[in-house]
């Protein structure tokens, strides 16, 4: 990164403990990038305090910004200069005197909520002062008893469909604007009688704190942003000029159906579109069958649970599980409730996927304009967006699809309208065309397939995709279908196993239908932002669509924003995120940072070993012929490492296969050896092993912190004990574990995890690179050469020859340069794993000779680079190492 050194002046940012120097200048880099609406590329090393200095950054611009900029807000820009000075004066203290009304309301009712939950506390134990009443235990049982219907074909049928307003007329919806047979001026009184009731009201007081500046921060799990959560308790910040409350900051937990549902029936179910579904199912029922918990603005009464639930939220700083017991204790929905919140909060957390999908920030009524928005560990940020709009559907989905919708129609033709059966008519041709495409391809395994293929085929073309897609969203037919299908498995009759068996292996929890329609709506996007392959695995065909281009989905982020802010404890290599994600930013509009590490640097040895104990050159490749040849010698290279590391090694392999393979060479008995290598190392140190099984992950983890406790060599680090962990780059235990101290005194990575080189996904993304950076380069040079000739026909033929060579030297360079990072991100994700605090210490060895190359070590990060020796030398060598690493440990 081009900036490690930040000069600005000295702010106060109420830090929680006295920050390092390396925190304020992160800090300082936060808050200019705020001031100045940048976007900011921002590396603090993990057990640097990354999270503090985020909150601390942020929350001080805010409270700055609110306290310069909210006077402006009391001036009302529409007021005739021509007034007298003493009327605009007035006018002016009356704005101010409203909004200073409007926020002491919300403080007086979140100081009453405050009292009253710490005089709860003190009558209760921490564990049950949120617990449920009588009345909510009552009304879980009625909301399971309620999850029936007495005509079981009905809960089946989609509502009528109305082909001229393109809408569903749903039977139980009392939405004036649904009232087809009522005039025009009759709805708008009824439009103006709701509004009476309070909506306007409400609406008005949301108003007030909808252009306020919000900090959203999203992370990749529910773990860290708990995490994250825990940090925000932390500081006190200064009241802003307006807003006196003790509660420090307002803030407001988001997550998905999945977190915070709390219907008995629908919470249970385990896939987050079946819970989707659901919910919506019974928002759509009679009120008698309505989910208990969900709000009707409508009604006065609720308004007020709905207010009531926010202040509470409002009232403390809450993680995902207060929301569920709040929700639980005042019978309100919290996944609903919640968004009441969001207009009135200062900082806003949620996982990626409500940030980066524009559906669900619609759903959840979230603005971007003008908003701070941090997105933590980002190093996942370009494979986060990636992974969610690529998808893949086989030839089993759609024949099982197709089946179900037939099914479904054959039995309730008489029951649907015209326009619905003249929708569904077409989704089943739609099926029968992906059906027949898949079983006539004669393409090879990761051939690239033409959207037009697929989408102009066999009348396809005629089909309006977006209306389908648009009925398929309103009517929730891929549920019906698939509660359908659902009921028809469970109702097979005892002696009618083998058809009981064989319809339940076409239900899943995901209705299929939805995903098909997901994958067509996707090949309606530009072919340059994504492609589209064939698969075969095992024996089944797939289509895979595969996004390319993440700039597109994360751009409406970037121009909303006030600024964008990517914050990770390894961002190296960021030339990736310049290039993929930022590539119509201007350059000067990004703002770079790397910070040192807490940990002084006699704390951290780094090396590369490129040679083992008998010589043999260290690169690791797959290659059959080498494998028992290096693997031996990598055994003998850790069994000598271990004589002079204490307590615990960590390991890291390029794969599960290639580290599976390393064992079994380590497990063979070698000629005039009394014992194996894998006998060797264990006697010492205790081996264990990642599993790929991600459930046995967690007591793999205890067994070996076990045994490091019951052998450690703390007192004496330099005598026999400790225990080695084998694991895999990319795998369970290279991101999110912590192995700080003696978990990790040293970790070795061994080779560079490079993914496939010929997967389809690769070579698709290498071409992309290629091609983008050949017009790239062709265009610049285009356009200087017309600058030089004023007749574009005079331009010699040899000058055009020379760009093509040149862009293709440029495209090859970019796409290995592409390749290279993708894995060399993953190299610092894991190589982070063990220096968690200022004390700790460690030595980190790059097992392969390519890590001496100057061009790999660039792209680690720069607390690691900075200790590294540069270049092929003969401290490279096992035997120059070692001494280096015993020196270092015989130091602490």
């Amino acid at each position: 990164m081009s900036e490690s050194r930040i000069d600005s002046p000295e702010r106060d940012f109420y830090h929680p403990y006295t920050p390092y120097k390396i925190q304020l200048d992160f800090m300082n880099a936060l808050y200019d990038t705020i001031e100045e609406g940048k976007i900011g590329i921002l590396e603090s090393p993990t057990g640097t305090g990354k999270s503090l200095s985020l909150i601390c950054g942020a929350m001080t611009w805010l409270r700055d910004h609110q306290s310069l900029s909210r006077l402006n807000l009391y001036q009302d820009t529409d007021q005739d200069d021509s007034e007298p000075s003493w009327v605009r004066e007035y006018h002016e203290k009356m704005l101010k005197e409203q909004k200073l009304r409007k926020y002491r309301e919300l403080e007086a009712r979140i100081r009453r909520v405050r009292d009253t939950e710490k005089r709860e506390k003190a009558n209760m134990g921490r564990k049950n002062w949120l617990g449920l009443s009588d009345e909510t235990r009552n009304t879980l049982k009625k909301a399971k008893a309620a999850d029936t219907y007495n005509d079981e074909g009905s809960k089946f049928i989609v509502d009528d469909w109305d082909s001229d307003l393109e809408d569903v007329k749903s039977k139980y919806d009392t939405n004036c604007k649904e009232i087809s047979n009522v005039s025009s001026e009759v709805q708008e009184l009824l439009k103006k009688l709701v509004g009476q009731t309070g909506d306007n009201r409400e609406d008005e007081e949301k108003d007030e704190f909808d252009e306020e500046v919000k900090i959203f921060y999203a992370s990749r799990t529910h773990s860290q942003l708990t995490q994250f959560v825990q940090q925000l308790r932390l500081p006190t910040f200064p009241p802003s000029e307006l807003y006196q409350s003790e509660s420090n900051l307002r803030h407001v937990p988001l997550s998905s159906r999945k977190q915070l549902c709390i219907h008995p029936t629908v919470s249970r179910l385990r896939d987050l579109n079946a819970i989707n579904d659901k919910c919506t199912e019974l928002q759509q029922n009679p009120v008698d069958r309505k989910c208990p918990y969900m709000m009707n603005e409508r009604e006065v009464g609720d308004r007020v649970k709905s207010r009531d639930f926010r202040d509470r939220v409002l009232s403390d700083i809450r993680d995902i599980e207060d929301m569920g017991e709040i929700g639980n204790s005042m019978n309100v929905c919290p996944y609903y409730a919640s968004r009441g919140a969001v207009q009135m909060s200062e900082v806003v957390t949620l996982p990626y996927p409500l940030l980066l999908q524009s559906s669900y920030r619609k759903a959840l009524s979230i603005s971007l304009k003008n908003q701070i928005v941090i997105i933590d560990e980002a190093h996942n940020l370009l494979d986060a967006i990636t992974s969610l709009f690529s998808m893949a559907i086989s030839y089993t989905d759609i024949v099982r699809s197709k089946s179900c919708v037939e099914t479904y129609l054959a039995k309730f033709s008489k029951r649907l309208n015209g326009g619905n059966k003249v929708y569904i008519s077409q989704i089943i041709k739609l099926l029968n065309v992906l059906e027949l495409f898949l079983v006539g391809f004669k393409g090879s395994n990761g051939a690239e397939v033409s959207q037009n293929d697929v989408l102009l085929k066999d009348g396809v073309d005629t089909i309006n995709i977006f209306k389908i897609e648009h009925y398929l969203e309103k009517s929730k037919l891929a549920r019906k279908v698939e509660s359908y299908a659902t009921h028809l498995a469970e109702s097979a009759t005892i002696d009618d196993k083998e058809n009981k068996k064989k319809r339940k292996t076409v239900i899943g929890s995901v209705p299929v239908l939805s995903k098909i329609m997901s994958f067509l709506m996707a090949l309606t996007n530009p072919s340059n932002e994504g492609k589209v392959f064939f698969e075969q695995v095992n024996g089944d065909r797939f289509l895979k669509y595969l996004l390319l281009d993440p700039s597109f989905h994360f751009r409406s982020i970037v121009e909303e924003a006030r600024c964008v802010i990517l914050a990770g404890g390894t961002m190296e290599p960021v030339g990736d995120y310049m290039r993929y994600l930022f590539p119509y930013v201007p350059i000067e509009r990004i703002r770079t940072i790397s910070c040192d590490h807490v940990i002084p640097s006699e704390n951290l040895g780094a090396w590369t070993i490129a040679t083992g104990p008998t010589g043999i050159d260290l690169t690791f490749t797959f290659d059959r012929q080498r494998i028992d040849m290096i693997g031996q010698e990598l055994g003998r290279t850790i069994a000598n490492l271990m004589f002079v590391i204490p307590d615990g090694m960590v390991v890291f392999f390029p794969s599960y296969k290639y580290m599976e393979e390393v064992c079994l060479c380590w497990k063979k008995k070698l000629p005039n050896a009394s014992m194996t290598l894998w006998d060797q190392i264990n006697k010492r140190k205790t081996i264990f092993q990642e599993p790929r099984d991600s459930a046995q992950v967690e007591a793999i983890l205890s067994s070996y912190a076990q045994a490091l406790s019951e052998k450690s060599a703390v007192q004496q680090p330099l005598k026999r004990g400790g225990a080695i962990l084998l694991a895999v780059v990319g795998g369970k235990m290279s991101e999110g574990i912590n192995f700080s101290d003696y978990l990790a005194r040293g970790i070795i990575m061994v080779g560079l995890p490079f993914p496939n080189a010929k997967s389809a996904d690769m070579v698709a993304k290498r071409r992309y690179v290629e091609r983008i950076t050949y017009d790239e380069i062709q265009q610049r040079e285009l356009a200087l050469l017309r600058d030089q000739y004023s007749d574009e026909a005079a331009i010699p033929p040899s000058k055009i020859v020379e760009i093509e060579d040149a862009c293709r030297q440029a495209a090859d360079g970019a796409s290995r340069e592409y390749y290279e990072n993708v894995c060399m991100r993953a190299v610092n994700q894991s190589i982070g794993r063990g220096i968690r605090h200022a004390k700790d210490y460690a030595v980190i060895l790059f097992v392969d000779s390519r890590f001496g190359n100057a061009r790999i070590q660039n792209k680690l990060p720069k607390w690691i680079r900075d200790r590294m020796t540069t270049g092929p030398t003969p401290d490279m060598k096992i035997g120059s190492v070692l001494r280096n690493v015993r020196e270092f440990f015989k130091a602490k």
